[in-house]
């Protein structure tokens, strides 16, 4: 990961610290839009392009696939910074990674494309570019939902990534008159705070049930159940991911969502958990109820409802007999050309005549 990438992450670090998800992923996308904007400009070029020159919905598809990269590693990261665990911001990036590349190159050729065939039928340019813009940031949305494993998350990401760029390609024209660098500034940025914004409104709006735990260190901290069925254990890659527990395996439960909370299936080789102090396989935990696996205590909330909270502290109940799961390891020339004559979604082009 560059420097400018963990630059941005440690920023996102200090602004987010006690903040909400919906501040915490604006933020993302913000710096993700600035990070996103020194890539393409770097890597790709200005007003000229250092990859495939010859055709501009190839290196639009070049210049937009490294903005995504930009906007979407933030936003990859954006979970774990929520959940304090630098190991899942790390893991989401590394999955996220191939979408991002394929994603983001595929929108900015697609959008470049309808944005001259809006042009050419006499459309205008602000349309064409919010049209063009939303195409782009949707399909790049979806691209980014994959960094986070949850078919729910790809959604929210895809539409909050086409309102987002909807709204930036709408506002673009007005906001940035001198074209240029600095339009291609604002552009991106805007779509990137949009994109962040969006995203993390359609997930507080979809969602529903949350884990929190109410035991050890972090007591308070909030695991959001975006899918039907999550997993929690001690992987990284699962959705609910429990930290300095030796007693939770990596895959310790399956959750699944119920009319009334949650149906709890303890996976093949885990413990037993204890839900509302009871021993238990499978078994049922209401909203309010708690659930211990291994040594951590969590209490199952809606946000329909008032938040439960166990009076006094929730001390950990000792798993007698219970041995330390086995750990198992899953890690694994620039050459300058004249500005061109057709218009391009990068920049303040007048439509042809």
């Amino acid at each position: 990961m560059s420097n400018g990438t963990n630059s941005a992450m440690n920023q996102i670090h200090g602004l987010a610290k006690g903040k909400s998800p919906v501040v915490v992923m604006t933020i993302a996308g913000l710096l993700g839009g600035i990070a996103g904007y020194v890539l393409s400009e770097l890597i790709q070029g200005g007003d000229s392009s250092r990859f495939f020159p010859e055709s501009l919905y190839l290196s639009t598809g070049v210049w937009f696939m490294l903005i995504i990269a930009g906007i979407g590693l933030l936003l990859s990261a954006s979970q774990g910074i929520i959940e304090k665990n630098v190991e899942k911001s790390t893991s989401n990036i590394l999955t996220a990674l191939p979408a991002l590349a394929i994603g983001g190159f595929l929108s900015g050729a697609v959008a470049q494309k309808v944005y001259e065939m809006l042009l050419e039928n006499d459309g205008s340019q602000v349309t064409a570019r919010t049209i063009a813009w939303g195409i782009a940031g949707g399909l790049g949305g979806l691209a980014v939902g994959a960094g986070f494993r949850s078919l729910v998350r790809v959604r929210n990401c895809g539409i909050g990534g086409l309102g987002g760029g909807l709204l930036g390609g709408l506002l673009f024209d007005q906001i940035a008159t001198d074209g240029g660098s600095s339009a291609r500034f604002v552009g991106i940025v805007l779509i990137g705070t949009l994109m962040g914004l969006f995203i993390a409104l359609l997930d507080a709006a979809t969602t529903d049930y949350y884990l929190e735990l109410a035991s050890g260190e972090q007591r308070g901290q909030q695991f959001v159940l975006f899918d039907n069925a999550s997993i929690i254990g001690c992987a990284r890659t699962v959705a609910v991911t429990l930290v300095r527990d030796p007693l939770v395996t990596e895959q310790h439960v399956r959750a699944t969502k119920t009319s009334g909370g949650l149906a709890i299936e303890c996976l093949k080789g885990a413990s037993a958990v204890l839900i509302n102090g009871q021993s238990t396989q499978n078994g049922t935990l209401p909203v309010g109820g708690t659930i211990q696996i291994g040594n951590t205590v969590l209490v199952l909330q809606s946000k329909k409802g008032k938040s439960v909270r166990p009076v006094g502290s929730v001390a950990a109940v000792p798993n007698a007999g219970v041995q330390a799961p086995q750990t198992t390891s899953n890690e694994s020339s620039r050459a300058s050309e004249p500005v061109r004559s057709r218009p391009t979604i990068q920049m303040n082009n007048n439509p042809k005549q």
